[in-house]
């Protein structure tokens, strides 16, 4: 986190909690987009999630408002707790300096290893839930299949002016692939990971971070969560979470003709992150190998 970034987050976090006769102000963690502190109100903790600016543009998030995000975060977070998914109870959304702050309960973690068998039935569970009336920040206003091609295509485009890959195959045909060969939408986090999700004694108790959700194929979730489980750190074991998802009443193919495309999506996003956002040599170039593998499937 850099300097500039922690002093106005650790200012705001300050100015809420006198507003609020608050005290003990603590910083709680950080994630690209969001900083976290905690405070004491009352004999109780409450929780400030504040956007490090009010604007974010980075290669995966271009030109999105962090009060689009809090909005989507408040409204996700009510609707999991509606339809019984683990997550935190939302206190209220205030604006301090500028800057739009979402106040929460805190949820302890005891860093124990997330159960990936449980957290596959609290998907699976999930997935069979009504899909929230809202509009989503990463949807774009544009039907889905056309949108993760988009994105796809946009995002492809970045790699390739940096690194040697193949060209895509033509885009009517990947988008009759995803049109023809994906289940019915449901609501998808698509951020899936140990850091998002809080834990006690391996047991999912609270899932946050709803910034890439979709109303999208339950297949690009487990699509994701591929991808994601070869990054020790995300603390996912693929096998497991497949276990409990089926005997959560999941059901997915992994065999259909949109699953390298589905896998595709998440193996770019991964290498421009990793490129770009948050440099890892070793994992860019990681995930450009599993692109051009990929891209080779499809």
């Amino acid at each position: 986190m850099s300097q500039p970034a922690e002093s106005t987050t650790a200012g705001i976090a300050l100015a809420l909690a006198a507003r609020r006769g608050a005290g003990s102000v603590k910083w709680a963690g950080a994630g690209t987009e969001f900083v976290f502190y905690e405070a004491t109100l009352g004999g109780n903790r409450e929780g400030y999630r504040i956007p490090r600016s009010v604007e974010f543009n980075t290669a995966n998030n271009r030109g999105v408002t962090a009060r689009s995000l809090q909005d989507q975060e408040m409204a996700l977070a009510r609707w999991a707790a509606d339809n019984g998914i683990p997550t935190a109870g939302i206190v209220d959304m205030v604006e301090q300096n500028g800057s739009p702050v979402l106040i929460l309960e805190v949820v302890d973690d005891d860093g124990s290893e997330l159960s990936s068998a449980t957290l596959g039935s609290v998907v699976a569970a999930m997935h069979r839930r009504p899909c929230p009336d809202i509009t989503l920040v990463a949807q774009d206003g544009v039907p889905l299949a056309a949108r993760l091609l988009h994105r796809l295509e946009e995002r492809y485009g970045e790699l390739r002016k940096r690194h040697i890959l193949p060209a895509l195959p033509d885009a009517a045909v990947l988008l009759a692939t995803l049109v023809s060969n994906t289940s019915a939408p449901r609501l998808t986090h698509l951020d899936l990971r140990r850091q998002n999700v809080r834990v006690q004694n391996g047991e999912p108790t609270s899932i946050f971070d709803w910034s890439n959700a979709l109303v999208a194929p339950p297949e690009l979730e487990l699509a994701r969560l591929e991808e994601y489980s070869v990054i020790e750190e995300n603390g996912i074991n693929f096998s497991a979470f497949l276990d409990g998802y089926a005997q959560g009443g999941g059901s997915i193919d992994v065999g259909s003709a949109s699953w390298p495309l589905l896998r595709l999506d998440a193996a770019v996003m991964l290498a421009v992150v990793f490129d770009s956002v948050a440099p890892n040599a070793g994992l860019r170039d990681r995930f450009l190998s599993r692109t051009e593998t990929l891209v080779g499937q499809l």
